[in-house]
C-alpha cells in the first residue's frame, strides 16, 4: 500500500486572543482538512520532547526514522543540497555576514547584514580566505548574506558550539568544545575563533564597509558561525524502513536532506503541481512538503496564518480521493507570537487508510486532535506507517542480521 504524507511545516501553533483564544489552525475554516479528519485517526505528535523546538530537517530525520545520534548537524545537509564538495578533512560550518561593533567582546547590531550585492560579497569573500595553523580556510556564498565557512585539515572536529546567538542585541559567542573534553574539538573551536576573529580585522577596514558607512548602511564586519559538521553518513531510507521513498518539495535543505538519507527527491514550482506529483508516484512511501505554515508563522501574523491554512485546504482536495494510506501532520510548531523561530509543543495528526481506527474527532486542529485516540513520539512515525501498511514485522524476529520493523522480503537465502 502506497503512503502520502502531507507535511505541513510549523503547522502547530499557540492561541491568540485575536483569534478568539483559538489557534490559527483551529481558527481557519478548511473543510477538505476537517473533512479528511472524521475518516481517519487523529491525535497529536511531538517530534521530538515537549518543549523542544527543532528545526525542520532534524524534526525531518527524526520522523523518518533517524536517530539524534544519526543527525549530522544542519550545515552538511544545507552545503548536500548546494552541491558544495567536501571530503573526510573537511570540516562546513553555516555562516553569515553580520554587522558587530567592538565593546568588551564583539556586540551584534544586525545578524544578517541587509542590502549586500553580490558582487561586494565576492570581494569580501577574497579576503576570508587564509591559512590558520597549516588549516585551510574561505568562505562559500550561498543567498544574501548567508554561506560556508569551509575548513580543510588534519584532525578537525565538529563537536563546537555556534558563535551565532540567534537574537540581536546580544555578543558574538565564543566556539568552545561542545559537550566534550576531546582534544581535536578543543582544537577546532580555537581554531575557528581566530579565524573569526582575524575576519573582523580584515573586514572592518575592507573598501567596501567604509563605502557602506559613508551612505548608513550596515557593515558586513563579522561572520557568524553555526552548525558545524563532518562528513558521514547513514543506512538509506529503504534499508531503515522497508519502504522507496520520495520527497517531494522546494527546498534545497530538504534536497540535501533527502539525498542525504538515500530518499529521491523532485522539486515543485507550485503547490497544485506537488499534489499531481505525488499522486502520480511510483514510490511506497511520498512525503509531500509545504512550507506556507511556516513562513506565514513567521511574519508573526495569525491571521496571515489562517490564510495560509484556508489556501492550502482548498488545493488538498485531490488528495480526498487517494486510496492508499494519507497521512497529514506538521515537522514542528512556529509560533506567531514572541521571539521564538520555533517552538516546543505538540503537532496534530491524522491518519486515513484501510487499516486504520477512526476515532470521534471533528475538524483538524491541535485542540480537536488532543481529544483523539493516539499520542506519537516522532521516532514512532514511520513504525506507524509500517504497521498502517501491513507492512509491520513480528518485534522478536531476528530475519538478517539487524533488526527491523517491517518485514524484510530480500533476505540473505541458505
Amino acid at each position: 500500500m502506497k503512503t502520502i504524507t502531507l507535511l505541513l511545516d510549523g503547522a502547530g501553533d499557540r492561541s491568540y486572543e485575536e483569534l478568539d483564544w483559538k489557534t490559527p489552525l483551529e481558527y481557519a475554516h478548511t473543510p477538505h482538512l476537517d473533512q479528511l479528519a472524521r475518516q481517519s485517526q487523529c491525535g497529536l505528535m511531538v517530534p521530538h520532547r515537549i518543549g523542544c523546538a527543532l528545526g525542520t530537517d532534524l524534526a525531518h530525520m527524526l520522523i523518518f526514522g533517524y536517530s539524534l545520534k544519526e543527525y549530522p548537524n544542519r550545515a552538511l545537509i544545507d552545503a548536500i543540497g548546494e552541491g558544495i564538495k567536501i571530503d573526510e578533512k573537511t570540516l562546513i560550518l553555516r555562516a553569515s555576514l553580520a554587522d558587530v561593533s567592538y565593546s568588551d567582546g564583539y556586540f551584534l547590531n544586525s545578524r544578517f547584514t541587509a542590502e549586500l550585492a553580490d558582487e561586494d560579497i565576492q570581494l569580501l569573500s577574497n579576503v576570508m580566505t587564509m591559512e590558520i595553523k597549516g588549516c585551510h580556510f574561505d568562505f562559500i556564498h550561498s543567498y544574501d548574506s548567508h554561506g560556508f565557512i569551509r575548513v580543510s585539515g588534519q584532525g578537525l572536529s565538529s563537536q563546537i558550539s555556534d558563535s551565532d546567538p540567534f537574537y540581536n542585541k546580544q555578543y558574538v559567542m565564543a566556539v568552545e568544545a561542545f559537550e566534550t573534553n576531546c582534544n581535536d574539538a578543543i582544537v577546532s573551536a580555537e581554531l575557528v575563533n581566530n579565524y573569526l576573529k582575524e575576519v573582523h580585522q580584515r573586514l572592518k577596514n575592507h573598501p567596501i564597509n567604509k563605502k557602506r558607512l559613508q551612505k548608513g548602511l550596515e557593515q558586513a564586519n563579522m561572520l557568524l558561525s553555526k552548525w558545524a559538521s563532518v562528513k558521514s553518513s547513514v543506512p538509506p531510507f529503504y534499508e531503515r524502513n522497508g519502504m522507496s521513498g520520495l520527497l517531494i518539495g522546494q527546498s534545497k535543505l530538504l534536497s540535501g536532506l533527502a539525498s542525504y538519507i538515500g530518499m529521491d527527491f523532485q522539486r515543485y514550482e507550485t503547490f497544485e503541481e506537488g499534489v499531481a506529483l505525488a499522486l502520480d508516484a511510483k514510490a511506497d512511501y511520498v512525503h509531500l512538503h509545504s512550507k506556507l505554515p511556516d513562513t506565514a508563522s513567521h511574519q508573526k501574523s495569525p491571521r496571515n496564518k489562517v490564510a495560509a491554512f484556508e489556501m492550502l485546504d482548498q488545493l488538498i482536495q485531490p488528495l480526498l480521493d487517494f486510496e492508499g494510506l494519507l497521512v497529514v501532520t506538521a515537522d514542528h510548531s512556529t509560533p506567531c507570537s514572541g521571539e521564538a523561530i520555533h517552538s516546543g509543543e505538540s503537532v496534530p495528526f491524522m491518519a486515513r487508510g484501510e487499516y486504520i481506527r477512526r476515532d470521534q474527532v471533528e475538524t483538524f486542529d491541535e485542540i480537536a486532535c488532543s481529544r483523539g485516540s493516539v499520542m506519537l513520539n516522532g521516532k514512532d512515525f514511520m513504525h506507524y506507517i509500517q504497521n498502517a501498511t501491513d507492512r509491520g514485522a513480528l518485534y522478536h524476529l531476528r530475519a538478517g542480521g539487524q533488526w527491523h520493523n517491517y518485514k524484510v522480503s530480500d533476505v540473505r537465502r541458505l
